[in-house]
């Protein structure tokens, strides 16, 4: 019996999918353990998710090393477990998995050509991926590549759209796209000695952004929110949602078989792979079903694959005569013909890419990977703070909040400082203070106040108790000669949420209802005529 390839390329690609989230977790638990600091944050974090992650990065690092330490048999092997820590750093962008250093080969390019030098760990970091991809070919990007899965599943939306009678359209751009936004990206990094492409490459994205993401997730916790949130992400999510909304309604998997930069790399470099699909001519019955499924749109049926073709294996398994399998040659014999090109490139495609490299991208600089924010700031730890600046006349306003997005139920301060803009002086008269409930609809709440406070040391204190998430508004009254002024100042507490996310899933709701009432209709309409669907 035949054993398909697929559940073993999905295996890998959820694997690596997984070290997206699991890497930062790793990194930030390190850091908790260098600093003896773990067990606290695990108990003060008990039932978040920040500290189930936590506990569950303990238990599966902790795997085969046996407790005990320094002279305590209970005790966490904590020497033994930051030890082990250290083989697992970075993203599938450029990290260390179990000790082995893996560095992508378009940022090693891209290293290459800003920098005009080689380094041994660069070096090092290359060789295993190198060396695959000469042997293997293309497996980076249908085995490995974090964006391969997701591309795949966004493409299945694809039957979803004609089900529901929305035919998108399946525009083919040239393979060659890719070649000319490699060329033109490593040159203009070669000449700005700052590499470029990969604020377009998915792959680096994605690690910029999952990174991000974890370590702003335990930053929030340190601060007291543990609601979930679409935090730390950056226009760059958003470029990677509009690639998958492009490649769904226009051009199916177009990023990787035509715009790909780093694809272009792994191409070139597994042009005389020993590794590749071939085909028994004499069982193929010309069905065509392999040429359908290749997601490249190559043509392994007449072997027009090239170098083009990835070794994803999808041609094989859904073959019905079992005529196309892997063969290992060393022989030029080996190199099947090339592949055709389309009849109209579309060169345009690479110079539009192109135009928003020059731009300067669409992914923002990030923090060192592995290190939370708070590492850079010596005077750590420090209490999150909220400042609010106003002028009102003559007087400069400013009101403090600790900590700076407040715990419903917890009591918080709020601090008020008002000086004369010109001569410092302290405003010396009493000052009072509302707080007001600001609901999405509806009117509001007074929920503090009002009270009246006299300058204690040169500042007003308040100390505000907040019900429930939500935003809210602070309303400070104060003397200003004849006028009583007063100042709204916005105060969000815990994880209220957009108002706009209810009216969006509402929106968005009636707009699927429409469209499957639109559906249903053509499709009963066709049933009456006859027509097939």
């Amino acid at each position: 019996m035949r054993i398909p390839v697929w559940p073993w390329r999905r295996i890998v690609q959820a694997g690596v999918l997984a070290s997206l989230v699991a890497m930062p977790l790793i990194a930030r638990y390190s850091h908790y353990l260098t600093a003896r600091q773990l067990d606290r944050v695990v108990e003060r974090w008990n039932g978040a998710v920040q500290g189930k992650a936590l506990t569950a990065t303990d238990q599966v690092l902790r795997i085969g090393i046996p407790d005990g330490e320094s002279g305590i048999p209970t005790r966490r092997p904590r020497k033994e477990v930051l030890k082990r820590t250290e083989g697992f750093y970075g993203s599938p962008w450029s990290g260390r998995y179990f000790g082995v250093d893996f560095t992508d080969l378009l940022a090693g390019l891209e290293s290459l050509s800003a920098a005009r030098t080689a380094t041994m760990v660069l070096f090092v970091g290359l060789l295993v991926p190198l060396l695959g991809t000469v042997l293997l070919g293309k497996v980076f990007c249908s085995w490995i590549c974090p964006m391969g899965l997701l591309f795949e599943l966004g493409h299945k939306l694809r039957a979803v759209l004609g089900f529901l009678e929305i035919h998108p359209a399946n525009v083919r751009l040239w393979h060659g796209n890719k070649y000319l936004l490699l060329v033109v990206g490593l040159a203009l990094g070669a000449i700005g000695g700052i590499p470029l492409l990969h604020y377009l490459y998915p792959p680096a994205i994605l690690s910029r952004e999952s990174h991000t993401f974890v370590m702003t997730l335990f930053d929030r916790a340190e601060a007291g929110s543990f609601g979930f949130a679409l935090v730390g992400l950056s226009g760059a999510a958003v470029f990677l949602l509009a690639l998958m909304i492009f490649e769904v309604a226009v051009a199916p998997r177009a990023w990787c078989a035509s715009l790909c930069p780093g694809g272009a790399v792994y191409a070139l470099l597994g042009r005389y792979r020993p590794l590749r699909i071939r085909r028994r001519a004499e069982a193929c019955t010309l069905c065509a079903k392999c040429d359908i499924a290749c997601p490249m749109a190559l043509h392994p049926m007449t072997d027009r694959t090239g170098m083009e073709c990835d070794n994803c294996g999808i041609c094989r398994d859904v073959c019905p005569e079992k005529c196309l399998k892997y063969h290992v040659s060393f022989t030029s014999s080996a190199i099947e013909p090339k592949a055709e090109k389309p009849a109209t490139p579309s060169v345009p495609a690479a110079a539009v890419v192109l135009l928003l490299l020059a731009m300067g991208g669409v992914a923002q600089a990030h923090h060192i990977l592995g290190l939370p924010h708070y590492a850079y700031d010596e005077k750590y730890p420090q209490i999150p703070v909220l400042k609010l600046l106003e002028s009102v006349g003559n007087w400069e306003i400013q009101l403090t909040g600790f900590p700076g997005r407040p715990v419903p139920g917890l009591r918080s301060n709020i601090n008020v400082y008002i000086v004369d803009a010109a001569t410092r002086v302290p405003y010396a008269k009493p000052v009072t203070l509302e707080v007001y409930d600001q609901p999405a609809f509806g009117s509001r709440t007074r929920i503090f106040g009002p009270v009246s406070a006299e300058l204690f040391q040169g500042l007003y204190k308040f100390q505000p108790v907040y019900p429930a998430d939500g935003n809210y508004e602070v309303v400070l009254s104060f003397e200003d000669g004849p006028v009583i002024s007063t100042l709204h100042f916005p105060m969000v507490v815990g994880e209220p949420g957009s108002p706009w996310t209810t009216v969006g899933l509402f929106g968005g709701g009636i707009v699927l209802f429409v469209v499957l009432v639109r559906a249903i209709r053509i499709k009963r309409a066709r049933r009456l005529a006859g027509v097939p669907a």
